[in-house]
């Protein structure tokens, strides 16, 4: 054999291993795809796929609430399920896909099937006065009080649920956000600095987010949340400066506000509501935040400002009535105008409840999101900013 037929024979080798090759790593690719349901192109919280228009829902929480009655303990969806794609824990230890099954005859309904996660009898909804994981007053009963387990308690009790969801057939297509932000928006695709003072109570410090109750995925609070993905999705700098504290209304809010604006800032996220909500007084809440917005007008001219409705509270709870914050949230919306954009959680949580449990979404049972919940906070402010360059 001569040096031509070698040098050929040499080339034709190298030519089949590497067809085997890329058959080898093909076929890998296509199993480890297909293996995984969950569409790649979600971040890691799916900011960017809101619960309520995203094809896929990702990561759904709920509670297993016990009839105690015989019957399988029941998890909620917010929207008919035309597939189940993955459901875990949410602390992320567990895969949990084959302990549970839709319900044949209602698709947001999951009945579980395996004894895999602690549920919630609903004989421990209610509770003697001062006994543990309590807190008063319930409406109508001020003698008994209502669960309430802050920290990791309701975390260690969720299933987060992914799935392909049914169209919204509602006459009324959720309005989660009003107004527009053209100066916020042109400074992050223009990918220069991006400065964000927030004021609000203790949801905007991220309370029973997992992070706060030392449980894992550790999930930041949703101003976190926010900021992270707008760091992700523009490779600009975001700066926040967080003013809120647990237990403020708006008129601390207003008392603060120099010290929030002590520096020129770009954006202002005003969250307020929640501690407002027991003075059943929407005509002093909508004063206040005008109060609020015009300051920081005169203090940073330049800031565009962002009004967060809240989540709701506990509709059993005598300081949260369930009747005002859809009132509340009206004053809100009367403030929107140039330069002052509103994301209506309110108006996203109230759908959902109408089709889950209220102990679905909150972190202590009363008045604090869960990590699902923070997630849609922040999916709602994300709406009102540029998506990402592609």
């Amino acid at each position: 054999m001569n040096d031509a037929s070698l040098l050929m024979g040499a080339r034709r080798l190298r030519i089949a291993v590497l067809m085997v090759s890329i058959l080898a790593i093909s076929t890998t690719a296509q199993q480890l795809f297909a293996q995984d349901s969950i569409p790649r192109d979600a971040s890691e919280h799916a900011l960017r796929h809101p619960a309520w228009t995203s094809d896929v829902v990702y990561w759904e929480s709920s509670v297993l609430l016990d009839a105690e009655d015989g019957a399988s303990p029941r998890a909620r969806l917010a929207r008919g399920a035309l597939e189940i794609l993955a459901i875990r824990s949410a602390d992320r230890a567990k895969t949990l896909d084959k302990d549970f099954r839709l319900d044949p005859s209602e698709k947001n309904i999951l009945l579980q099937q395996a004894p895999s996660v602690t549920t919630i009898k609903l004989s421990e909804l209610y509770k003697s006065p001062n006994a543990p994981q309590s807190y008063r007053h319930r409406i109508g009963n001020e003698n008994q009080w209502l669960l309430y387990a802050p920290g990791r308690w309701f975390h260690d009790r969720n299933i987060e649920v992914t799935y392909r969801a049914e169209k919204i057939k509602d006459a009324t297509p959720i309005k989660s956000i009003l107004g527009y932000l053209p100066r916020t928006r042109q400074r992050l695709l223009d990918r220069v600095p991006v400065r964000i003072a927030i004021s609000g109570d203790s949801i905007s410090t991220g309370l029973d987010a997992s992070k706060t109750a030392d449980a894992d995925p550790l999930q930041e609070g949703y101003v976190e949340l926010l900021a992270q993905q707008l760091r992700n999705d523009f490779q600009c700098e975001i700066m926040v400066n967080n003013r809120s504290v647990p237990g403020w209304s708006v008129a601390n809010g207003n008392d603060d506000v120099h010290n929030l604006l002590a520096d020129q800032h770009d954006l202002a996220i005003i969250a307020y509501g929640m501690n407002d909500v027991g003075r059943r007084d929407p005509k002093w809440f909508h004063d206040q935040l005008q109060i609020l917005t015009q300051k920081v007008r005169t203090l940073s001219p330049d800031a565009e400002i962002v009004l967060v409705s809240p989540m709701l509270g506990n509709s059993e709870w005598i300081h949260t009535p369930p009747e005002m914050f859809a009132k509340y949230s009206d004053e809100m919306k009367k403030l929107v105008g140039p330069g002052i954009a509103m994301a209506d959680v309110t108006a996203v949580w109230t759908w959902m409840n109408q089709r889950k449990h209220f102990f679905d979404m909150t972190g202590n049972g009363l008045n604090h999101p869960n990590d699902f919940g923070h997630r849609v906070y922040a999916q709602c402010i994300l709406q009102l900013l540029p998506p990402p360059p592609e």
